[in-house]
């Protein structure tokens, strides 16, 4: 073969076939393209060729709009060997942890990629980072994986905690793929139970100004930006049948500067009567409903339960796996409600459970928190019965 492009029968002159540039032009212009590319484009391997290490991403899956599990597939947790069911931990127990990492690339491995593993408790309003361990693997091309391994201890209060692995690369081809969590419910048997919960300020400073006033006001710039403009150019057509006497420049700018003080007259007069119509309307409607205002520092607390079943795929619906229902043995938050202190960042309460004292099935106690009236998240504590 002569040069690219398949043609044949070229002069070679020092190992290159002579007019090649000449060549390649005619070859991009009328070769058609092959599976394999354009032949004479060719793609340097460093720009073409990434390696991409990834693990099952929630995150990424949820805005691709795909249903997801939290039992990550790629986290698995061991004791003395065994694996163990992600949602039955015991608290302040040592466990292996587990987390196999994948390589989506075919061509290159990704070498030194790093492990960032931590634990995640959840606070109402916010969640707290706890590191366990960084490491570093070496990822093999697609379908190959490596497998971390570290240790990690159950905190010693039981409730629902999160592990989550973050992967980095300095030359990874798809950062979106490299954050997974996996949910772990962490259960102590004791009664009665009384756990500490922490709520975060949403507002530590001053609460968000409140708009007050009875409706709009005149705003000038919709009169002389707006309806004085489109006065003025209306103004045009009437050009040919300018001012007598006249030329035809200082004519026109007469007749645009008539416009322009004629628009300014109708907008001001139209947006005074909408200004004044708008604050008449919203006065009646205070009279009648006035709307209710809460301190945005005021922090009130109630208990629930629910029953989570973490199915996967499609058949996983949130809206029946947190369904509430009533708190069941009693459970109470103390204090149920309270006020913020200015500068206050977080205040803990306590919740108080009278749990059975005959072995039965766990429960479920789900904290929900709103601050100002708007709901500031919540906590999920499980407790067991019969120890």
């Amino acid at each position: 073969m002569g040069c690219c492009g398949g043609r044949s029968g070229a002069r070679v002159t020092n190992g290159k076939p002579s007019g090649c540039v000449l060549c390649k032009i005619w070859a991009v212009l009328t070769t058609e393209k092959t599976p394999d590319g354009e032949p004479c484009v060719v793609i340097p391997g460093h720009i073409a060729h990434k390696p991409d290490p990834c693990i099952y991403d929630q995150f990424l899956l949820m805005q691709l709009g795909k249903p997801v599990t939290w039992d990550n597939p790629d986290v698995r947790i061991f004791l003395g060997g065994v694996e163990q069911y992600t949602y039955n931990l015991t608290a302040s127990t040592e466990y292996d942890v587990e987390i196999t990492v994948h390589n989506a690339s075919r061509e290159k491995p990704a070498n030194q990629t790093t492990v960032d593993i931590a634990w995640i408790s959840f606070g109402a309003g916010a969640e707290t980072r706890h590191p366990v361990t960084v490491a570093s693997t070496d990822v093999p091309v697609w379908p190959g994986t490596s497998v971390v391994t570290t240790k990690w201890r159950t905190p010693d209060v039981p409730g629902h905690y999160c592990i989550e692995v973050v992967l980095s690369h300095p030359d990874d081809g798809n950062p979106s793929n490299n954050r997974g969590w996996n949910n772990t419910q962490v259960f102590a048997a004791q009664s009665p139970v009384e756990r500490e919960l922490r709520i975060y300020n949403r507002h530590p400073g001053d609460c968000p100004p409140v708009r007050e006033g009875g409706g709009p006001v005149l705003r000038p710039h919709r009169v002389f930006l707006g309806w004085a403009p489109l006065a003025a150019v209306a103004t045009l057509p009437l050009t040919p049948h300018g001012m007598q006497g006249m030329r035809y420049l200082p004519s026109l700018l007469a007749l645009m500067l008539i416009g322009y003080v004629v628009g300014s007259a109708i907008g001001l007069f139209a947006e005074s009567a909408y200004a004044a119509m708008a604050r008449r309307r919203n006065a009646s409607r205070a009279r009648t409903l006035p709307p209710p205002r809460t301190d945005c520092h005021l922090v009130e607390i109630a208990v629930d339960s629910y029953e989570f079943e973490d199915k996967t795929g499609k058949e996983f619906d949130p809206a029946v796996a947190f369904k509430g229902r009533g708190a069941i043995w009693g459970a109470k938050v103390e204090p149920p409600s309270f006020v913020f202190l200015p500068g206050e960042a977080f205040r803990d309460v306590r919740l108080l459970v009278d749990a059975p004292d005959d072995p039965g099935p766990a429960g479920t106690f789900n904290v929900n928190v709103w601050q100002g009236g708007v709901p500031s998240g919540g906590a999920t504590f499980t407790i067991t019965t019969g120890g």
